[in-house]
């Protein structure tokens, strides 16, 4: 089992002092605030997977017994996994108008993470080649987003889908790692940042947890992939010193429409605290394990759900890979308690990949 990251990162650990000592008005009304530069160091590979976790994967993938190996098997049967898969880019990223595509990105992303992660557990080339390949293309190709509110939460997520696949190609021969990274830090990121330091009497429908989060995961993504201290910090104090954010846990934007909607919300927050673990910071027990708490909380909804009204109708979270990513680290890490998560966690399996989540849960977190 993977051991607990050294916090040794003075520079990124700045949120525990103003934790500690009180975050100011003034942080918490513009959480994007200047924040002193320091220079660090981040570990890299350093986003939802480590030198130590990947490691781990590919001895329990390649040991031939559940849940690892159906899990494996799931991510080799999946088509976003084949060598030669054929990037389909876009110079204008559109979501919500009459030339739609973000759809493009959407496979494309997930195919450049998932044949990355099957090379660095296989050492095949030829996945990390076709990795490499989708994402160059990408970069030579995107220059603009486009559209309705929609498209501040596309950024958000394929900045961190799309962070998180480079993440694990960044030293390949043939990735042009600078030219992504201004891709991410020119294109996508300012719609983040524009999100998340917007008046909320902006745009309302702008503002709900869900969407905070997107954004949150793509500026801690980035900044880590692009060793920027400066915007690694910004997100993580948005988790640690802004009570709006946490306070709306587990009673997410969109829970309303289906618990599927509420477990995106949860499941972009595990994924950001776990990112920043991965660099020695832990989140996961801001606000006193809320993340536990609501996980649980959304989890017995979803266990019992014979005995409340349904909610929505736009499908369960009983097949989240966030269960597991949260399982794994209160329980198999931790040693707390989490039955109902627990349960889902057992349930989900082989969920295989994702989209507004990365998937891969039985395979990556059944560590």
């Amino acid at each position: 089992m993977p051991s607990d990251p050294v916090t040794s990162r003075r520079s990124f650990l700045q949120y525990a002092a103003l934790v500690g000592a009180g975050a100011s008005a003034a942080s918490l009304m513009d959480p994007f605030a200047a924040v002193p530069a320091h220079a660090a160091t981040f570990s890299h590979p350093g986003l939802l997977h480590t030198d130590a976790t990947l490691t781990d994967m590919a001895a329990e993938a390649g040991g031939g017994q559940d849940p690892w190996s159906s899990g494996w098997d799931a991510l080799l049967a999946d088509e976003r996994s084949q060598v030669g898969w054929s990037a389909d880019p876009v110079a204008d990223l559109n979501t919500g108008g009459p030339e739609e595509n973000y759809g493009r990105l959407l496979d494309d992303a997930h195919a450049a993470y998932q044949n990355a992660l099957v090379g660095r557990l296989t050492g095949d080339t030829a996945h990390a080649d076709t990795a490499a390949d989708i994402l160059n293309t990408w970069s030579e190709t995107l220059a603009s987003v486009s559209g309705d509110p929609l498209i501040g939460q596309t950024s958000g997520i394929y900045g961190f889908v799309l962070a998180n696949a480079a993440e694990l190609v960044r030293d390949h021969t043939g990735f042009d790692k600078d030219r992504f990274a201004a891709m991410l830090t020119d294109v996508l990121r300012p719609v983040s940042d524009a999100y998340l330091t917007a008046g909320p009497d902006t745009c309302a429908s702008a503002y709900g947890s869900n969407w905070e989060l997107s954004h949150i995961a793509s500026v801690l993504a980035i900044g880590i992939f692009c060793d920027d201290t400066t915007q690694a910090e910004r997100a993580t104090a948005l988790v640690a010193d802004t009570p709006r954010l946490m306070n709306s846990v587990p009673y997410v934007w969109d829970g309303g429409a289906s618990d599927r909607h509420s477990l995106t919300g949860l499941g972009l927050l595990a994924a950001v605290c776990e990112m920043a673990w991965s660099q020695g910071t832990d989140l996961y027990a801001s606000h006193g394990n809320r993340l536990l708490s609501a996980a649980e909380e959304i989890a017995r909804y979803e266990i019992a759900v014979s005995e409340v009204p349904p909610l929505g109708v736009w499908g369960t979270s009983a097949t989240s890979p966030a269960w597991a990513l949260i399982h794994n680290h209160y329980v198999t890490r931790k040693g707390m308690s989490a039955p109902n998560t627990a349960e889902l966690a057992d349930r989900a399996r082989a969920e295989g990949g994702g989209f507004d989540q990365l998937g891969l849960g039985e395979l990556a977190y059944s560590l």
